[in-house]
């Protein structure tokens, strides 16, 4: 029998507690709920089912508002099975309180998940709905940027209007308090350490300022820690250590498509050999881990709006092809990206393309042997590397020196894994 999960349930007996898991389905997805099933996942069956079956049907018009899309079914074995599909006019809310499935149980939404919850029954998303602060913003920034781009100044409110930073009706947007100079809504923090967290070399928050002016700070901090200059030739070359174009499209991308209803920054962490980039909020509605990390990524706007502005001004070549756009950068690279989705956040690690510069051939090729086996025992690597035992020892030695591999328990139980 299938294992209940964020899309079923198992109920022995009607009680009232399933109607939270309606509200769930209809908020986030839609799911099932079958009566007549034991704890031990036996079929018991519904005794009088028509009639369970009908008082069912009013306990979910009476209790959950607005009304769901559901049907009822009985089957041979009297078992009674409520579908319940996702709605659009959400939140659908159980005695005043909206739910969600959190795998196999079902929990009440937070604040914020609530509130995205209305966003997304008025059809918005968090940039398009009405500024709730100061109505005199000022947009030196945003206007620079698009006159830079466009060759003209943008004209109050006519452009505007068009780019839908402001309505008639309810005055400027949320995209455009982003876009304002005096930004009032969580910025990024940037945090450069040396080997260790324990060792902070630096600290800057970028906030209270336009979301462009955001990027073009985040940049130059970038420029100064991960590039420098070499002469070849009689030629200065300026070198990155990790390349910018990745990390542009990091941050652009962390500022269009992060969940701003959270109270949080978003995050850069800069080491020597790699960096961080943590995006508050997880991945939008309707977007899979799968998805997201896919070369052909689908791009869901969370804040459609804002997307499509930093898509005019240039500040992203096109929406949805940031990870298959680092990846090719970093794909002759050893060290390779790491991509980190949960619930919570979407973090991204960069490391430097020059860490493992001097690898031989032989290091390069058990190192993708890692990467493709992890964890790996030295067994196995001996199978398939063809490198002799003691060439091969010697090789990983020097991996775990460099800090690319780590070697994790003991003897028979020893395996290798690429450093995160």
């Amino acid at each position: 029998m299938e294992r209940e999960g964020r899309h079923l349930e198992y109920k022995l007996h009607p009680t009232k507690s399933y109607l939270k898991t309606v509200s769930a389905f209809a908020n986030y997805g839609t799911g099932r709920i079958i009566f007549g099933v034991s704890d031990d996942r036996q079929n018991v069956g519904i005794e009088n089912p028509e009639e369970t079956a009908l008082n069912l049907e009013n306990q979910i018009n009476d209790n959950v508002s607005p009304s769901p899309d559901y049907t009822i079914s009985i089957d041979a074995q009297n078992l009674i099975t409520v579908t319940v599909r996702k709605g659009r006019n959400t939140p659908y809310c159980y005695k005043g309180t909206a739910y969600k499935r959190n795998d196999s149980s079902t929990v009440a939404v937070s604040d914020y998940e609530y509130r995205n919850l209305v966003m997304q029954g008025s059809n918005l998303t968090f940039s398009e709905i009405p500024f709730s602060g100061d109505d005199h913003l000022t947009f030196s920034s945003f206007s620079k940027a698009f006159e830079g781009r466009l060759g003209i100044q943008p004209v109050f409110p006519d452009t505007f209007i068009t780019l839908e930073l402001y309505t008639k009706d309810s005055g400027f947007t949320n995209a455009a308090g982003l876009l304002s100079d005096e930004n009032p809504f969580p910025g990024i923090d940037i945090v450069r350490y040396g080997e260790s967290r324990a060792q902070i070399l630096e600290r800057v928050t970028l906030e209270k300022m336009s979301v462009l002016e955001m990027l073009e700070q985040a940049e130059m901090i970038f420029r100064r820690v991960y590039t420098y200059e070499t002469v070849e030739g009689f030629t200065r070359v300026l070198k990155e250590r990790i390349p910018i174009s990745c990390f542009r499209e990091l941050i652009a991308n962390a500022l269009i498509h992060r969940e701003w209803l959270i109270n949080s920054r978003i995050k850069v962490e800069m080491y020597p050999d790699r960096l961080y980039v943590l995006s508050p909020g997880g991945l939008p509605e309707g977007l899979s881990r799968d998805e997201y990390l896919s070369d052909r990524h689908l791009s869901i706007l969370r804040n459609r709006s804002l997307s499509l502005i930093f898509l005019k001004l240039g500040k992203i070549e096109s929406l949805g092809t940031g990870i298959p756009m680092i990846r090719e950068t970093y794909a002759s690279s050893v060290p390779q990206p790491v991509f980190d989705v949960s619930e919570s956040s979407v973090t991204t690690m960069l490391p430097a393309v020059d860490s493992a510069a001097d690898l031989t051939e032989e290091q390069k090729t058990l190192f993708r042997l890692i990467r493709d086996l992890q964890p790996v025992s030295s067994k196995t690597l001996l199978e398939n590397s063809g490198l002799a035992r003691s060439t091969q020892t010697r090789l990983l030695n020097g991996l775990i020196e460099k800090q690319i591999v780590i070697r994790t328990g003991n003897g028979p139980a020893t395996r290798y894994s690429l450093r995160e």
